[in-house]
Order: structure tokens, then sequence, then C-alpha cells
């Protein structure tokens, strides 16, 4: 299976969202305050929307702002938890 190195993956996705083009991701999920996951997350369309800014969370460079197409719906995923995007196998 083909990879995609993460930061290259996250690139790709600033330039699809750019194009209005929706991509595919899968990662595991987090949730910090409830220390909780809900496994493994697929999203068969997505666009990212603006994230946190660096002055307002200690997590804003990974913590990564989408929204679910067609609903819109605004949603976040960590970076470093990111394991495919577009069918490539996600690596560090």
């Amino acid at each position: 299976m083909d990879t995609i190195r993460t930061y290259d993956a996250l690139n790709r996705m600033r330039e699809l969202t750019m194009l209005s083009t929706p991509f595919s991701m899968e990662f595991v999920t987090c949730n910090y305050s409830q220390n909780k996951s809900d496994g493994l997350k697929k999203v068969d369309k997505a666009l990212l929307r603006t994230g946190l800014s660096r002055d307002k969370s200690e997590r804003a460079e990974v913590l990564i702002g989408y929204t679910e197409e067609p609903s819109g719906s605004p949603k976040w995923f960590y970076l470093p938890l990111l394991t495919k995007f577009n069918g490539f196998v996600v690596i560090p």
C-alpha cells in the first residue's frame, strides 16, 4: 500500500480544501477532557476549516479542524493520530 508522510498529507488536505475538493481520511479518535477514545473514525468526505490560534490552545499545532461533508458539521482530529489520507497510509 502507498504511504504519505503526516505533514505532506496535511499540505495536500490544504490544497484540496482550497479547491473545494473533499478528501477521505481515517484517524484514531481522542478526547482528552474525557480521557477516552472511540477507536478508528473514517470520514469519506472532509474539508479543512480554520483551526485554533496558537495563543488560545497549546494543542493548536496538532488539533486540526475539519468539516464533514455534505452536512458541514464542524469537527476536530489530532494530526499525530491520522492513519490514512485518500487511501494512502500515513507515516510519521
